[in-house]
């Protein structure tokens, strides 16, 4: 038997729909609808609810995961 795959940045086709701030674009809260974000370095928080997203790397087609 083998160990289940926790790991699923490599494979987007199993990682399922995620909801990522996107710089160039009008990013609505998943929370609330709110439209104004407090802008970190990892992640953008909602300034309504906050709620907080991965922001989406501008090289990369994902969420930025550097740690």
């Amino acid at each position: 038997m083998t160990a289940p795959r926790t790991d699923y940045r490599a494979l987007p086709a199993e990682r399922g729909h995620v909801i990522l701030y996107r710089l160039a674009e009008t990013n609505h809260c998943p929370g609330c609808g709110g439209s104004h974000w407090l802008v970190g370095r990892q992640s953008a928080e909602c300034a309504r609810c906050a709620t907080a997203i991965p922001l989406m790397s501008p090289a990369t087609p994902g969420p930025s995961l550097e740690g």
